[in-house]
């Protein structure tokens, strides 16, 4: 009887030491089985049980350790200190409060909790995670590490099983490269990809990026940045549709719309521009233009290094714009540091400001001092174009060179020095020139030719060693001839009337010769005429200074400045061919008449211009 009684208390009330495997579970049931206990103690009669002191319990491949338990029905588990799950050989879950149900197979972890998978580790003070879908999640606030990245956010969703995890709300994730606060976050641990789904900022120690799609892998430091995507360096502000990163490259590539500004006055647009990081380099693929406080560059694909400040534009007409001025052609290159450039291929220059356009093959350019030199072209010859009282006058040579001056006009223009060389050809409807080399400034209207020049106004021919032609109101106001100055006019072309002098100043009325002031050493052959343009003789005449008048391509009259030497003689008493100036010659075969003879290599050549060129050579 007594026996009885004592293994009745032991059953009932009394501490008994468990070990070995507990009861098997009936037929279908899902149960936590009890494999060991220091102590154990039945509660209620048939549904709960104590279990004290090195508590270990399972359910099939699923192992549990605390220092304390409670198990109801052999199903729902609490478990007290020092709680251990151990799934498998790879997730491993750690805190110090379980409320296992054996059915449902959902654990809910509290207080110091640790879920680990490889040398991915997550924390937090509340966590749920079902070990039959594998799923962790918390709404209190949770922080992950995976090597030598951080993730914390307010809600977090860990699919252990595919190492997939969904971070929702205050999410930051923290490397040694960047800093990410976003709205939602899926990282891929076992690709190492962070997936960028809703507002994302990047933040590092030299740029922040923004967007609202995309990914970043982590292991390859690599990236691409959708919706609203963003990049800011100091001043520097880049957007596109989309942003790729490639961090071994230090390189970014934006994508449709694309968009670089620097301060307020410098932008850049394209299609596509891909910034190189480490070299400050940028290329522009695609309607490209760069807008700077001086000029606008466009073109197919401009090449810009910011560290030099130079760009090369190729593709499609690149076109550097700086008001007044605009420049044109096949390829561009230019060094914003110098200032200086280089424009290639069907090359088209204006400055409207002052009416001029220059057309060329090649130039040399510089965009801030207004500087450009044009050569080649059709027939290897640069073209300038521009109009004078209404009507256009072309100018084609070897070399064009145009230069700006820090001063203005009187109207507030700019001031433009012209050059040019070597072969100058001038067309204009009531003028025409032919010159080794030409200088013009826009201020005093005067074009300069040098080393032989000729020029046609009308039926007048007039050379000199240089010569100076004045505009007014953009016609020929006059003419001063400097040395060996030669004029001839002929109404008919078989009689020539000549006017020879060391200086001579010719001055024009509605581009009609009207007087010739001859200075120094006057010689002059005219021939006279009658009320009806017939020829009563010619006169041969010298004299330190005359003024010579005309009127319709004749000589009207003239007034002679001291005592002149000469006589008048009959028509059929002298030999016309040889009423002759020395110096004189008559060049109507190289007079330009059309724009195909500013360019015809057959036109001829004056000796002297050959030899001079010959030297050059």
């Amino acid at each position: 009887m007594i026996l009885r009684l004592l293994i009745l208390a032991l059953a009932l009330v009394g501490p008994i030491i468990a070990s070995g495997q507990g009861q098997p579970a009936p037929a279908g049931k899902e149960v936590v089985n009890i494999d060991h206990a220091n102590v154990l103690r039945l509660l209620q009669k048939g549904t709960a049980q104590r279990l004290i002191g090195e508590v270990e319990l399972s359910q099939d491949s699923v192992f549990m350790y605390c220092d304390s338990a409670e198990l109801v029905n052999e199903v729902q588990l609490y478990a007290y200190d020092n709680v251990t799950i151990q799934q498998g050989d790879s997730i491993a879950a750690f805190s110090e409060y379980l409320d296992y149900n054996a059915e449902t197979l959902l654990a809910k972890l509290r207080r110091s909790v640790v879920l680990q998978r490889g040398e991915t580790e997550l924390f937090t003070e509340e966590l749920d995670y079902n070990l039959g879908t594998k799923l962790a999640t918390y709404h209190t606030g949770g922080r992950m590490t995976n090597g030598s990245t951080e993730l914390s956010s307010t809600h977090g969703y860990y699919y252990a099983d595919n190492r997939n995890v969904y971070f929702r709300d205050s999410v930051v994730v923290v490397d040694d490269r960047f800093e990410m606060r976003a709205d939602t976050l899926r990282y891929d641990l076992a690709n190492e990809r962070v997936y960028f789904l809703g507002p994302t900022v990047i933040r590092s120690d030299t740029h922040n990026i923004y967007c609202e799609s995309g990914y970043y892998d982590v292991a390859l430091d690599e990236a691409v940045f959708r919706k609203n995507a963003q990049y800011r360096s100091g001043e520097r502000l880049a957007a596109a549709d989309s942003i790729r990163y490639y961090g071994d490259r230090e390189l970014y590539i934006l994508q449709g719309n694309a968009y670089v500004a620097e301060g307020a006055f410098q932008r850049a647009t394209a299609d596509r521009i891909d910034y190189y990081r480490a070299q400050d380099r940028y290329q522009l693929q695609g309607n490209a233009t760069v807008v700077d406080s001086v000029q606008t560059v466009s073109g197919d694909t401009i090449d810009y290094n910011a560290l030099t400040e130079s760009y090369a534009v190729s593709g499609g007409r690149p076109q550097v714009s700086n008001p007044p001025m605009l420049l044109i052609a096949d390829r561009m290159y230019s060094d914003e540091v110098t200032g200086l450039g280089r424009a290639s291929g069907n090359l088209i220059w204006r400055d409207t400001s002052a009416d001029l356009q220059i057309e060329a093959d090649e130039a040399d350019f510089n965009q801030s001092t207004g500087y450009l030199k044009a050569y080649g072209g059709r027939r290897g010859r640069a073209l300038l174009t521009t109009l004078l009282e209404r009507d256009t006058m072309y100018m084609a040579a070897d070399t064009l060179l145009s230069v700006r001056s820090d001063d203005v006009d009187a109207n507030g223009d700019t001031i433009r020095y012209l050059s040019a060389y070597h072969d100058v050809r001038i067309l204009k409807s009531d003028m025409q020139a032919l010159a080794d080399s030409l200088q013009f400034n826009t201020m005093d209207s005067m074009l300069t030719l040098y080393s032989d020049p000729i020029l046609w106004q009308d039926t007048s021919q007039l050379t000199a060693d240089t010569i100076d032609l004045y505009l007014k109101n953009s016609a020929p106001d006059r003419v001063h001839l400097r040395r060996n100055a030669l004029v001839i006019t002929s109404p008919d072309l078989v009689f020539f009337n000549q006017v020879k002098g060391k200086d001579i100043i010719a001055y024009f009325d509605s581009s009609q010769l009207e007087r010739t002031e001859v200075k120094g050493n006057a010689e002059a052959i005219y021939y006279a005429q009658d009320e009806t343009g017939g020829y009563i003789g010619v006169n041969k005449t010298a004299c330190s200074a005359m003024v010579l008048y005309f009127q319709e391509g004749g000589v009207n009259r003239i007034k002679f400045l001291s005592s002149p030497s000469g006589r008048l003689d009959p028509m059929d008493a002298v030999d016309h061919s040889g009423m002759r100036l020395d110096g004189f010659r008559w060049e109507a075969d190289r007079k330009p008449l059309s724009l195909e003879d500013l360019f015809d290599p057959r036109l001829p050549v004056a000796p002297d211009v050959m030899l001079l060129e010959a030297r050059e050579r």
